[in-house]
């Protein structure tokens, strides 16, 4: 049964729509506010800027669940690897814990050792990862990384060894973060759209 006109036009206002607006929000730098980068790193920027407390919160909370979705994995899997991933997402709870709530001991809290790691690395990534998820279905769900990789495939199979798809990987891997490149792989690889090989 072919698809009506209007569901074709439908599908290719979809694809051209959402595919523009997920390269635009990880491909493409804005100014704003004396900073040239791309829209997700200015969302991200207001919520920690604008929303100090909320980010911190929302970092704490990230990482509670990172560690009881740990401790889930030790009961199911039952192997070494689940057990040693486990015990550093505790510590890093604990750190985290320590860094909000106590401010001892004091070596802990000097500025190059809790407050950099929480505030530099560990709130933004907690706030990358959600906010990145939301606006990686634009780039992952639409045809877009199809579309791409039927133009690419020689290119990135003759240098990468990698299906054409990958490109749309790689590109936010660079331009934008390395936790988004993350988040397309696991999310193509649990599709089955990339082989074990090729995730690695």
């Amino acid at each position: 049964m072919r698809a009506s006109p209007s569901a074709k036009n439908r599908d290719t206002a979809a694809f051209l729509g959402f595919s523009l607006l997920g390269l635009f929000v990880f491909f493409v730098p804005v100014s704003l506010n004396g900073k040239n980068t791309i829209p997700l790193d200015h969302i991200i920027t207001f919520f920690r800027t604008g929303l100090p407390l909320f980010s911190r919160y929302f970092a704490l909370l990230m990482v509670m669940l990172g560690a009881w979705d740990a401790l889930r994995a030790v009961k199911r899997k039952k192997d070494a690897s689940a057990l040693v991933l486990a015990l550093f997402k505790i510590s890093g709870l604990a750190a985290a814990l320590i860094f909000l709530f106590s401010g001892q001991p004091a070596f802990l809290m000097q500025s190059d050792v809790l407050p950099f790691l929480y505030e530099k690395l560990v709130t933004p990534v907690a706030l990358i990862v959600p906010l990145g998820a939301v606006f990686l279905a634009f780039l992952v769900d639409y045809g877009l990384m199809e579309f791409s990789g039927s133009l690419l495939q020689p290119f990135m199979r003759r240098l990468f060894h990698t299906p054409g798809r990958s490109a749309v990987d790689a590109v936010a891997s660079f331009v934008g973060s390395y936790s988004i490149g993350l988040l397309i792989t696991d999310r193509v690889y649990r599709e089955g759209r990339y082989t074990t090989r090729e995730a690695a």
